[in-house]
């Protein structure tokens, strides 16, 4: 019997052998490395989630997804928003950007004198789905995940969106407000066949102040 420790090693060990060694050809790939083997686990927990979302539409109905991500916000994202209530709002801006960034989303981040404004050049969830044809609304790929059948407020007012982009609308937008904390604003972006963004991208806002 032998160990495979080829298998066993991780990019993160690779890069700080190599920075040890000086060797650093090896350790600037390794540090690419480190970011593609977190990716194929991430896209699977991404289409995971818009997997249940459909079991849950087939069975209950799309007001069950819109409930179900609720519950979800209620139970997780909420918690994380309350650490923030009586913060600067600049903290969970900056919060905020770091979940982008961890998540592999592309954006820019503009700020002026009422809010900081992420626009999503690349979503590497629901962005992705629809890149990759997964959209039921595309059939570009075998496997098809679920679209709202008609315009819904949590839908930012459109059909055809995919029932996994429901919760940034719920949970960058209404529920925040719903929980007196109206500093988000989220808009859906403009895409076409391919799931490429055309013209305006996703956007999310964060005020530098509660609203009302």
């Amino acid at each position: 019997m032998s160990l495979r420790h080829d298998w066993m090693e991780t990019a993160r060990d690779r890069a700080k052998a190599a920075i040890r060694d000086g060797r650093t050809e090896e350790a600037l790939r390794a540090v690419d490395e480190v970011w593609d083997e977190g990716r194929p686990i991430h896209d699977l927990y991404g289409d995971m989630a818009a997997a249940f979302l459909d079991f849950i539409n087939e069975r209950l109905g799309e007001e069950a997804v819109e409930a179900s991500w609720r519950y979800v916000g209620e139970k997780l994202w909420r918690p994380v928003l309350e650490n923030f209530r009586d913060k600067d709002p600049a903290l969970l801006a900056e919060t905020y950007a770091m979940f982008l960034r961890s998540h592999g989303y592309e954006f820019t981040c503009v700020e002026d004198d009422q809010a900081y404004h992420f626009k999503l050049s690349y979503c590497p969830s629901g962005g992705r789905m629809l890149q990759e044809g997964k959209s039921a609304s595309s059939g570009r790929h075998p496997v098809n995940f679920g679209v709202t059948s008609r315009s819904k407020d949590w839908t930012f007012g459109k059909k055809d969106v995919l029932y996994y982009c429901g919760h940034t609308k719920l949970w960058f937008d209404s529920q925040p407000r719903e929980w007196g904390m109206d500093l988000f604003k989220a808009e859906y972006g403009d895409f076409d066949e391919s799931g490429q963004v055309v013209g305006k991208p996703c956007t999310v806002s964060i005020a530098k102040r509660v609203k009302g």
